[in-house]
């Protein structure tokens, strides 16, 4: 960039802090906490139409009077004031957009307890950056994946091409916030750089960076979904790659197993008969699902359960889905055996009042 213009923008900037610092000690004394430069001046990435990032944080209500977001000559610019708890917030790292955090450049601040505070904040998001992936980490990645899902669903119901190629930049968008978590790092440049900082990160999904940009570049409604399906499918098998390492769980035992194999039968095993008796294919599909997400419930949240009863369900056979449905009943019984669990079954009414009114 032209020397001369960079000192004008330099010059520009300074003034319109002064009047912010000015407008900040009339109207609202005592508000403004600090005063920093985030965004393009602050990563040193301009040219001659930068505008300028303001980034305020208040500590009351009052500091919004001084909020403002305007055009000088051909360019916008917006001050924009942030809460202590927004601040918080971004410390907790639940999504990467906390530049604002990390890179700030505090230009103004009348009080050093403002100061501390705030790299205090800093501190606690870098502790964040630099430990492993966590189990918070995966349930952030968690909820981003599930907008990116709801996007997805979006291109695959389009029948139009544009309304295909909105909904899948929003799967873009949710893809670049998941990578960035996987990556434990956060989005230090501007847009037009997101692609040059993703493909710098060391973890990406297997084939995730071909898929990122045929998706960018289809130009057909049939393009844009099968791309987006390639994209949403090597996330999901990343994320399901690193649930296997980081998500702890619970060792199985007495406790976590008792009732459980009586509860599927009650619940699930004479509808599953009933279905295949009367021809019910919509019992049979809607009784064997519920069942497996019990089993994939305990999978989840206990070691060695893993019983797949929808690899077997057949909708045109509903008495092979009913065995199927015993055969897994059958398997989940030997994490009974294992663990010294006994089925509590009774031949009589005698019986079971005897044992319950005893026990």
């Amino acid at each position: 960039m032209d020397k001369k213009i960079k000192e004008a923008l330099l010059v520009r900037n300074e003034r319109i802090i002064e009047a912010v610092i000015e407008k900040s000690g009339r109207v609202c004394p005592g508000s403004v906490a600090l005063i920093g430069i985030y965004g393009s001046f602050a990563t040193d990435d301009i040219h001659e139409k930068s505008d300028l990032d303001l980034f305020i944080v208040i500590n009351d209500p009052d500091g919004y009077k001084i909020s403002s977001c305007f055009i000088l000559g051909d360019v916008a610019h917006d001050v924009y004031c942030t809460t202590w708890e927004q601040l918080e917030e971004m410390a907790r790292y639940s999504n990467p957009y906390i530049s604002r955090l990390m890179d700030l450049k505090i230009v103004y601040c009348p009080d050093d307890k403002y100061r501390q505070r705030f790299m205090e904040l800093r501190d606690a998001a870098c502790k964040r950056l630099s430990s492993s992936l966590s189990e918070s980490d995966l349930q952030n990645i968690k909820v981003h994946f599930g907008e990116a899902q709801r996007s997805y669903a979006d291109v695959m119901m389009s029948e139009e091409t544009e309304r295909a190629r909105y909904a899948s930049a929003r799967l873009i968008y949710y893809s670049e916030m998941i990578v960035f978590l996987m990556n434990k790092s956060y989005v230090r440049l501007g847009v037009k750089r997101r692609p040059e900082e993703i493909e710098r990160m060391q973890r990406l999904p297997s084939g995730f960076l071909v898929s990122y940009h045929l998706l960018v570049e289809a130009d057909s409604l049939r393009s844009i979904k099968r791309h987006a399906t390639s994209l949403i499918r090597c996330i999901k098998d990343e994320i399901e790659e690193i649930k296997s390492k980081v998500q702890s769980k619970k060792k199985l035992d007495r406790q976590a197993l008792e009732g459980s194999y009586e509860e599927i039968h009650s619940d699930w095993k004479n509808k599953m008969r009933l279905a295949a008796k009367i021809g019910g294919k919509y019992l049979s599909l809607m009784t064997a699902a519920s069942c497996q997400f019990f089993y994939d419930q305990m999978s989840e949240e206990y070691e060695g359960v893993s019983v797949d009863l929808m690899k077997h369900f057949d909708i045109n056979d509903l008495s092979a889905s009913a065995k199927a449905f015993d055969e897994a009943m059958e398997k989940y019984k030997l994490l009974y055996e294992k663990n010294g669990v006994d089925v509590k079954r009774y031949a009589t009414i005698e019986e079971f009042e005897d044992d319950y009114r005893n026990h």
